[in-house]
């Protein structure tokens, strides 16, 4: 048995809240411990340098329960088994009784340890080679911890990673971390940046992994040769993720004000069919943090934008967010029907969002 294999952990948990540094840390821990090949059928594919077989992946959702398949491949192994890295992303979304049911699973999973014969300490446990279980929740920090339910942090399962040191936690990214993560992305796209450059991209960007690799991606079709920008990445139009839409909803609930949101959405960034997709897809992903700053886990934001965004979900209600979705479904619905121009449907959606917000609690 290798020495990656002999102190791979024998299941992982892992908890942040942004789902892209999740992945990336998965598929490191997959990278940084290969398959034990020798402990398998012999019919493992292999790398171009004929070193190391992969791990076969197998991804569940804890929003849609775990399938007969999952219990299948924890506890079944066929003949001619190969290695599989068992991921379950949401984890946290899993009823009560099925996480107590995986936990008890996993611990199942340890192999019963004793002192040795000359009285030295145990070794530490051998996972099994044919299984990776890994389980993902996504959670929010709070001045550093992670927040997790008391059901979750109190799970055999969860306190035994803790001990052995197979809980990884991942932090959301912010402060140092933020500007090194944008740098080795774009260096990742062959983009060279400038202090300046840095300092622009640390203030346009949100601190989200997903949208700064997105937004790197088209740096990158705009660089020149040797991966250079435009001193002035302003002009290039560099990303703003919320397209105003913040200042647009605290515009709309100051009536009679007339926000400069609607003049860079309308003239600036997007026309046609696309200005109301890209705004109705927004909608969505801000009605779904409204509903977790009201129902829970709480999601990270920054602390200033946290406390706006309470409010505003407070003064909404339930009944108000869910009417932010099918407002954003009926105007794509009533584009791709035919029934509306993207011009109309997106004047009834403002004039839907205007009475809306001057309506708070009452939608």
């Amino acid at each position: 048995m290798s020495s990656s294999q002999r102190f791979r952990p024998p299941f992982s948990l892992l908890a942040g809240p942004d789902s892209r540094l999740v992945r990336l840390r998965l598929d490191a821990l997959l990278g940084e411990h290969p398959p034990d090949a020798a402990a398998s059928s012999g019919l493992l594919p292999t790398g171009a340098d004929g070193a190391g077989a992969s791990w076969q992946r197998f991804v569940f959702w804890g929003d849609d329960g775990l399938p007969p398949a999952f219990w299948e491949h924890l506890t079944l192994q066929g003949l001619f088994a190969r290695p599989k890295a068992l991921l379950i992303r949401n984890a946290e979304a899993l009823p009560i009784a099925e996480l107590r049911k995986v936990s008890e699973a996993l611990l199942r999973l340890l192999p019963r340890q004793g002192g040795s014969a000359s009285g030295q300490s145990p070794s530490p446990p051998l996972p099994s080679p044919l299984i990776w279980p890994m389980l993902c929740f996504n959670c929010s920090f709070d001045k550093g911890k992670v927040k997790l339910a008391q059901h979750i942090a109190k799970l055999p399962c969860y306190l035994a990673a803790e001990k052995g040191g197979w809980l990884d936690l991942i932090p959301p990214l912010a402060g140092q971390a933020l500007g090194v993560f944008i740098k080795n992305a774009a260096a990742q796209h062959g983009i060279c940046l400038s202090r300046e450059q840095l300092g622009y991209l640390l203030q346009a960007l949100p601190p989200d992994a997903a949208a700064i690799d997105a937004e790197m991606a088209r740096l990158a079709l705009l660089a020149d040769g040797e991966g250079k920008l435009p001193a002035d990445l302003g002009q290039l139009g560099a990303q703003q993720p919320e397209l105003g839409i913040f200042e647009l909803l605290r515009a709309v609930q100051q009536q009679g004000r007339a926000p400069e949101a609607w003049k860079r959405i309308l003239e600036d960034r997007l026309s046609g069919e696309n200005m109301v997709f890209a705004f109705t897809a927004i909608m969505l992903r801000e009605a779904r943090t409204l509903w977790q700053c009201l129902a829970g886990p709480a999601p990270y934001l920054p602390g200033q934008l946290a406390a706006q965004k309470k409010i505003t979900a407070k003064s909404l209600g339930y009944a108000g967010i869910a009417r932010l979705w099918e407002l954003a479904l009926h105007a794509d619905k009533g584009i791709k029907s035919g029934e509306r121009s993207p011009e109309q449907a997106f004047e009834m959606l403002a004039a839907d969002l205007f009475l809306l917000f001057g309506r708070p609690g009452r939608a």
